[in-house]
């Protein structure tokens, strides 16, 4: 049986996979902010594929944690990081650096897709196109918009 490999073989490859997510991150904040729904569609799949290549990733590194003697998490890489090298350290934090840069565009750019939901509600409000439920989508996958009602004028 082969011993387990280190937990820091990972991290260079995971701060590149984060750098990576972190530039479609970039460009789909661009596309929110011009309001380009289109291209920010077309971002989706980068997106996934890089979050996914992260989480693969990060599995390697848990699960040769645990081959160790330490928890399977981030708790677990803390702890192990106390008995490595520094070099070890240094790419740990270069790891978290780029992923603290990469959670705060991400929440950024979930406010400004609120603010584009919140336009589009509006525009479809001023069209008179009021959601007839509460979601964008009925039980039947299908668009829940009631047709702007006709008023009458008595007198």
């Amino acid at each position: 049986m082969n011993p387990p490999s280190s937990p820091a073989a990972t991290l260079t490859a995971e701060t590149a996979a984060m750098h990576a997510l972190l530039a479609v991150l970039e460009r789909e904040q661009t596309c929110l902010s011009a309001g380009d729904a289109e291209g920010c569609a077309a971002l989706l799949d980068a997106k996934a594929r890089q979050v996914s290549a992260l989480a693969a990733l990060a599995t390697d590194r848990h699960r040769q944690l645990a081959a160790l003697g330490f928890s399977a998490d981030e708790n677990g890489m803390t702890g192990w990081l106390r008995k490595a090298s520094d070099a070890d350290g240094a790419d740990w934090a270069a790891l978290m650096a780029v992923t603290g840069d990469a959670h705060e565009r991400n929440r950024v750019n979930g406010m400004l897709l609120g603010q584009l939901a919140a336009r589009n509600r509006q525009a479809l409000d001023a069209l008179g196109m009021r959601q007839a439920g509460g979601g964008l989508y009925g039980p039947g996958g299908q668009t829940a918009y009631s047709a702007p009602r006709a008023t009458r004028v008595i007198g």
